[in-house]
């Protein structure tokens, strides 16, 4: 029978195990964990506590501990359930793995069988060791806020220290441990070295796929602006070819005294002409287009536009780049204010230089409230597999100039803001 300090020493030790479990997963995985997700902690740690306390052998405590976790996890990850239940089972077997480690080594410094021993209060220093160990990588990954790379180094650098350690142990000849269960442990190191580097060889191709798709997307956002320009160019030709019939037709209507009908026809003819000549100049043909042609939307869609651009000339920044970022930004502002009631159909375009900064500040109205979960703005497009890459596409092409994107919404107003990093480029 369990003491009363053993049970809530216990009882701590595994709350603060599951909890610790699933800060570490929501890093790697990158989602943020609930109030009362805690909650739920401390209740699988009571349940764990009452396994002990039957004297449920370790592996259904592991088992336990295991689907507690990745319920939890899965919660957050409903897509990602292997990779949750992956995740959550190479970490009860790295704790465990250095449960014994720790307990093991302190017994072998002391020279005392008792930090081996499971009845005996000196095999929780061992534990509350391990604990302290993990809150202390825990809060050094909070503070540094390192991405899921980071992290997995740190977990490299770990597994490679707990291999050593179970191999130095096996070489000890001050404690009776049993030869097979240090060997266990050895051959558990292993399998959790190939495990991480496993897991980093995914990721790597993850990032590609998710790569591939972003450089799709811009091909397709770039083929889809030249063949509008394409059009536009084409009607303006087109126009320009019928001139002289236009003006016989005009000069008609005139001499005949009907203004109106005259006035009509001419309305017509503009309308190609209105489509590339309400230009935005910033020495770049292509961008100038996009802009233009991306506020003329909005003009039929009867939003209101604003434009202040100052931009630097150049620079190292690429047009296509930039096309995507803008290109991105503007579809974004234009689908979210044709929702917008009549006082927020507007779309403001701001483009300023401030040093080496180039800031492109993107702001418009809003007809409904935008779903925000984890710290990322959901589509509200009901096609949600295929939608949703607008941002990132941004924020990739952001990156390479050492940018950010940052949005912000308020009281039905939606704020965009990317900064990007240039250098001047010396012309002769």
């Amino acid at each position: 029978m369990m003491e009363w300090y053993q049970i809530i020493s216990y009882l701590l030790t595994n709350g603060l195990r599951l909890i610790l479990g699933l800060y570490l997963v929501s890093k790697l995985l990158d989602f943020s964990l609930e109030k009362k997700i805690f909650l739920l902690s401390a209740l699988g740690g009571c349940l764990i506590t009452v396994f002990q306390i039957a004297a449920v052998p370790i592996t259904g405590i592991l088992a336990a501990e295991i689907m507690v976790v990745s319920a939890i996890a899965w919660y957050h990850r409903r897509e990602q359930l292997r990779l949750c239940f992956f995740l959550i089972f190479f970490y009860e077997v790295g704790v465990a793995l250095w449960d014994f480690l720790l307990s093991a080594g302190l017994g072998v410094l002391f020279h005392s069988e008792g930090f081996i021993d499971p009845n005996e209060p000196e095999f929780l220093i061992g534990i509350w060791l391990v604990r302290l160990l993990i809150l202390a990588i825990a809060t050094m990954l909070g503070k540094q806020r390192q991405r899921p790379a980071g992290a997995m180094r740190l977990a490299s650098i770990i597994v490679i220290l707990g291999l050593f350690g179970a191999v130095t142990l096996s070489q000890q000849t001050i404690l009776p441990i049993n030869e097979d269960q240090v060997g266990t442990w050895i051959i558990l190191a292993l399998i959790l070295m190939f495990a991480i580097l496993f897991y980093r060889v995914n990721r790597q191709r993850e990032m590609e796929l998710e790569l591939a798709k972003l450089k799709q997307d811009q091909a397709e956002i770039l083929e889809r602006d030249y063949q509008a320009l394409r059009r536009t160019y084409a009607d303006n030709a087109r126009l320009y070819h019928d001139l002289h019939n236009h003006i016989e037709a005009i000069y008609q209507c005139l001499t005949q005294g009907d203004i109106q009908e005259a006035v009509q026809y001419c309305e017509e003819l503009r309308t190609p002409v209105r489509e590339i000549s309400q230009t935005v100049w910033t020495g770049d043909k292509a961008i100038d287009y996009l802009i233009s042609s991306k506020m003329t939307l909005a003009g039929q869609e009867y939003i209101r536009t604003r434009i202040k651009i100052e931009y630097p000339r150049n620079t190292n920044i690429r047009s296509v780049d930039l096309t995507t970022i803008l290109g991105n930004l503007l579809d974004n502002a234009l689908e979210a204010a044709e929702t917008a009631p009549d006082h927020l159909r507007f779309l403001y375009l701001t483009i300023r230089r401030i040093n080496a900064m180039l800031i492109i500040k993107v702001e418009n109205g809003y007809g409904e409230v935008p779903i925000r979960e984890n710290g990322k703005w959901l589509t509200s497009k009901m096609d949600k597999a295929f939608h949703g890459w607008g941002l990132k596409s941004v924020q990739t092409a952001a990156e390479r100039y050492d940018g950010a994107i940052n949005t912000e919404y308020a009281d039905g107003i939606f704020k965009t803001v990317v900064t990007l990093s240039f250098q001047p480029i010396k012309t002769e």
